[in-house]
């Protein structure tokens, strides 16, 4: 629902959507950022209006009549703000591989593939200043940090009103083979192991996993062909853990810092 031909919309099971974005210029990738929905835009706009977060565009209004802005965090991830899609109808169509239209007939693809994406679980998002980022995510965007359940301290989960989430992940010790995974979208199923098969079938490498976090919660990564991080994460239940947690996101278990 933009003038772009280098975007590709897409969404999952339940509406939540994911954009691939080719370079324009065929080899420039763009800046990768995570877009929040909020029920009142003016009110969201004229909040980030204020702040002294830098880079803000102003606000846009798309075919659909979704209207949306950008800004950058303190550490420079791109932030979009925007409400949901299809406020009013749109004549546009799409081909096979998602290159958009005017006018035309809507392509119609049945993928052989099991797998069943429900929703988005969770983004990562690469910080530095845990009590920096804190000011945004937890203080202007009134997220709430709850425990996380993985191990140590160098990350912290910040948690949706609808249960989806971000994760804020510190700078890593060391780096792996493929550099800063930090940067990765985990897409939610149903059942992991049902996945983790068709995925091998499909002769994709399981990158990680599968693993079970405190909470219960099954994960694994993969990379797809652009070598972008994906985890793929069932469902957790971290509503009744003995973790706690304090105001930045620092987790501990049975008072122990972890």
């Amino acid at each position: 629902m933009v003038d772009s031909s280098s975007i590709v919309w897409m969404k999952t099971h339940d509406g939540t959507m994911v954009h691939l974005m080719e370079p324009p210029d065929g080899e420039t990738l763009t800046v990768p950022h995570v877009a929040f929905e909020v029920e009142d835009f003016d009110t969201t706009a004229a909040a980030l209006q204020k702040s002294d977060y830098p880079n803000i565009t102003a606000p846009g209004e798309r075919h659909d009549g979704q209207k949306a802005l950008f800004i950058n965090d303190n550490e420079g991830n791109r932030l979009e703000f925007t409400t949901g899609s299809r406020l009013r109808a749109s004549s546009r169509v799409v081909d096979v591989f998602g290159y958009t239209t005017a006018t035309g007939v809507n392509a119609v693809v049945n993928p052989p593939s099991k797998i069943k994406i429900l929703t988005i679980n969770h983004v990562g998002i690469p910080i530095v200043d845990r009590t920096e980022c804190m000011l945004m995510y937890r203080d202007l965007l009134n997220m709430k940090v709850i425990p996380h359940q993985g191990d140590g301290n160098t990350l912290a989960w910040i948690e949706l009103t609808d249960g989806s989430m971000v994760h804020v992940i510190g700078p890593p010790t060391t780096l792996g083979p493929r550099g800063d995974d930090r940067q990765h979208i985990a897409f939610e199923v149903a059942d992991i192991e049902a996945t983790a098969e068709a995925l091998i079938e499909a002769d994709v490498e399981i990158a990680e996993g599968i693993g079970t976090r405190y909470d219960g919660q099954h994960y694994m990564f993969i990379y797809d062909p652009d070598g972008n991080r994906i985890e793929i994460a069932t469902r957790g239940d971290h509503s009744d853990t003995a973790r706690t947690v304090d105001e930045n996101g620092f987790t501990s278990e049975d008072g122990v810092l972890l």
